[in-house]
């Protein structure tokens, strides 16, 4: 039986990771980092969209409570947004049809507005970068009132009186 000696020429113990192993860690990190910025700009670009749709719902319903009460004379025009600058003024119009089913005492008016605005992500002033919204109220008012005038009766008004 023979001894061998031990051999000093022999690597100690392996300390530290190898270039594969890094080279998976950084790939590991930096995909973690890459989902969670994603996250983060998703987040942002949501945020900004909600709040341009709450201000474009907001100006509607002003708009169409202007014309509801009367302090809106004209069934179209342009809205400009104070504190916003846009490439062009927004757009509305606004159609007021008769839905009575009656000849005599308070009509029931349809009022429905059309705002078109620009995208969010526009940014110039073409017309393939509007979006539409449409709101819609009913008011009842008597004959003297000036929407009055303004109504279009629809085809199945005053049609047997029914609904």
């Amino acid at each position: 039986m023979v001894a061998r000696p031990s051999n000093p020429t022999l690597p100690a113990q392996n300390k530290g990771f190898t270039l594969v192993e890094l080279v998976m860690a950084v790939a590991i990190l930096s995909g973690a980092f890459l989902t969670i910025l994603d996250l983060r700009v998703k987040a942002l670009d949501d945020a900004f969209k909600y709040n341009n749709d709450r201000l474009v719902n907001r100006v509607a319903r002003q708009k169409l409570d202007e014309v509801s009460y009367g302090l809106e004379e004209n069934s179209s025009g342009e809205i400009e947004i104070p504190g916003k600058k846009t490439p062009e003024p927004w757009r509305w119009s606004v159609t007021i049809q008769d839905q009575s089913n009656t000849e005599f005492g308070p009509r029931l008016l349809f009022i429905e507005l059309t705002l078109e605005y620009p995208s969010v992500y526009s940014s110039s002033s073409s017309e393939d970068d509007l979006e539409t919204v449409i709101i819609a109220t009913r008011v009842l008012v008597n004959e003297q009132n000036p929407l009055y005038t303004y109504a279009e009766p629809t085809s199945d008004s005053l049609n047997n009186g029914g609904f």
